[in-house]
């Protein structure tokens, strides 16, 4: 199905071992219940601010999704939140989000994901991030990406190392527990180059979204 006002949401990145599909409101539903059956492993406080994460649900799955939904109608040149929904074997397992800030001009992107917590642990997390990387640099034509960890999170941390990402600085950042030092990590178009870059990841439906993100199709 396609959909020409809203061209994203036939946006896919495609791997040997998952897909990221953009997330239709279907797929946020799915990925609603992934994130209600749990993502934060126990005792672990992965994730920074007033994340969703430690809320109960159904208040917490609520206020995940009217965050998405504004997002997506924030969408502009200026700034833009690309939310997709991670399929392995036509299952939702997770989300994978790439986020872009005056990208027009500096051509940098951050990421962002959680994961299912039957599903940790099984290479899936440093695939969708490399699927959403080759995203940002093959196919919007990217300089930087940029991903934060907290300390203790090895998981996130070695996914970044794992990819090529160098040592970008520390940051003190606030979770339920009180600040904590968050580790900022940096891959390089150059770098991504000559370590990372891939030629089993396909994107399929990128040309129609480029105009409404600021950039001219290929």
């Amino acid at each position: 199905m396609t959909w020409p006002l809203w061209p994203f949401f036939d946006l896919a990145v495609r791997t040997p071992l998952l897909e990221l599909r953009y997330a239709t409101d279907e797929l946020l539903a799915a990925a609603a219940l992934v994130h209600a059956e749990g993502v934060v492993p126990p005792g672990t406080e992965p994730f920074d601010g007033d994340a969703t994460f430690y809320g109960d649900a159904p208040e917490a799955q609520r206020k995940w999704l009217l965050g998405h939904w504004r997002a997506r109608a924030k969408t502009s040149p200026e700034w833009w939140h690309l939310a997709f929904a991670v399929m392995v074997g036509g299952e939702v397992v997770g989300m994978q989000d790439i986020t872009g800030v005056d990208f027009v001009r500096l051509r940098t992107v951050s990421s962002f994901s959680f994961l299912g917590l039957r599903h940790q642990r099984h290479g899936i997390g440093k695939e969708m991030r490399a699927a959403v990387v080759h995203l940002a640099f093959n196919g919007l034509g990217a300089l930087r990406a940029e991903s934060d960890a907290f300390d203790d999170n090895r998981g996130s941390r070695g996914v970044s190392e794992s990819l090529g990402y160098e040592p970008n600085g520390t940051v003190l950042a606030p979770r339920p527990s009180g600040a904590a030092l968050m580790h900022r990590h940096l891959l390089t178009r150059e770098r991504w180059l000559a370590t990372g870059r891939r030629d089993d990841i396909e994107i399929d439906g990128l040309k129609p979204c480029l105009a409404i993100i600021g950039l001219e199709p290929a």
